[in-house]
C-alpha cells in the first residue's frame, strides 16, 4: 500500500515544526513513530492545515506520538490549524489532554 501521508519537519532555535499533510490512518504509522526521536526543542508545534481525514488508527498513533513526545522529550505540543471536525474529534477523544490548541 502507497502512503499518500507526509511529514515535513523544520527546527529552529527553540521550537519544532511538524506539517502533517493528507489522511491520518494506519498508513502513516513509521512517519509518525519516527517524529519523537527527531526532535530537537521543547517546544512541538504541529500543523494540521493540510492534513485530511483522522480514523481511529490514527487517533491512536497520534496519541502515541504525542504521549511519547511529552515522556521523552518533556516537551510542550501546540497543535495549529485544526479545522473544527478535528477539534472536536481531539475533545472527545483527550488529544487535548496531551496537547495544546492555539487558534
Amino acid at each position: 500500500m502507497i502512503s499518500s501521508f507526509k511529514v515535513i519537519t523544520r527546527s529552529t532555535d527553540n521550537a519544532d515544526y511538524i506539517a502533517l499533510l493528507g489522511n491520518i490512518d494506519a498508513s502513516a504509522e513509521k512517519q509518525l513513530q519516527s517524529i519523537p526521536e527527531s526532535l530537537e526543542n521543547q517546544l512541538v508545534h504541529f500543523d494540521f492545515n493540510q492534513a485530511g481525514r483522522i480514523n481511529s488508527m490514527g487517533i491512536a498513533l497520534l496519541l502515541r506520538c504525542f504521549k511519547q513526545i511529552r515522556e521523552e522529550k518533556k516537551a510542550k505540543i501546540i497543535l495549529r490549524e485544526l479545522n473544527p471536525t478535528n477539534t472536536l474529534l481531539f475533545k472527545m477523544t483527550g488529544v487535548f489532554m496531551l496537547a495544546s490548541h492555539e487558534k
